[in-house]
């Protein structure tokens, strides 16, 4: 995983509650970095997993939805830091529709040996479509937050239909979208 979400998931904490409390999870969870994450590094997948279930447990909430969360303020965070492109798109579909030729290109290019979810977007209509989610990782529900994020960027409401599930022995994640 790429040093930017764990710099994303540090943000997070800070937002939310305070550099003690990150400072605690690090220390809580086994972490082969130490906890020192740099956005351009790649990290074990199982250190941000970690510190994900520490932060629900600190929490009291259900990892899933702690990664939804997670996944709709990882939207805003990327959407800063990232690709300057993707402030350009005027509607959500627009943006989906396009993702793999943004920001997963960008990534590749600039980290060759990165491992990146796949995500293919189909439209419907006007305001509906589909989305796959293929990823070794099987972070649907950051995928699922992170739809949500996009929503709320372009101030629409969204509703999603998870209609296939890789947690439940599917080879990829599809939700319906529908957004108003």
């Amino acid at each position: 995983m790429q040093g930017i979400i764990f710099n994303a998931l540090e943000e997070f904490v800070l937002d939310n509650a305070d550099m003690e409390t990150w400072n605690c999870i690090i220390e809580e969870t086994d972490l082969s970095s130490n906890g020192a994450y740099t956005s351009g590094v790649t990290y074990d997948d199982e250190e941000i997993v970690a510190l994900a279930t520490t932060l629900c447990e600190k929490l009291n909430l259900p990892l899933s939805d702690g990664l939804k969360v997670f996944g709709e303020f990882l939207f805003g965070f990327l959407i800063n830091r990232g690709p300057i492109e993707l402030k350009t798109y005027k509607t959500p579909q627009l943006l989906l529709q396009d993702l793999e030729g943004v920001i997963h290109k960008d990534v590749r290019r600039i980290h060759p040996d990165a491992y990146t979810p796949f995500f293919e977007y189909s439209v419907i209509n006007d305001c509906e479509g589909e989305l796959v989610y293929r990823s070794k990782r099987k972070l649907c529900s950051v995928a699922e937050g992170l739809i949500h994020g996009l929503a709320k960027h372009f101030s629409k409401e969204v509703k999603l239909n998870h209609i296939q599930c890789m947690h439940n022995d599917y080879d990829e994640c599809k939700w319906n979208i529908k957004f108003s």
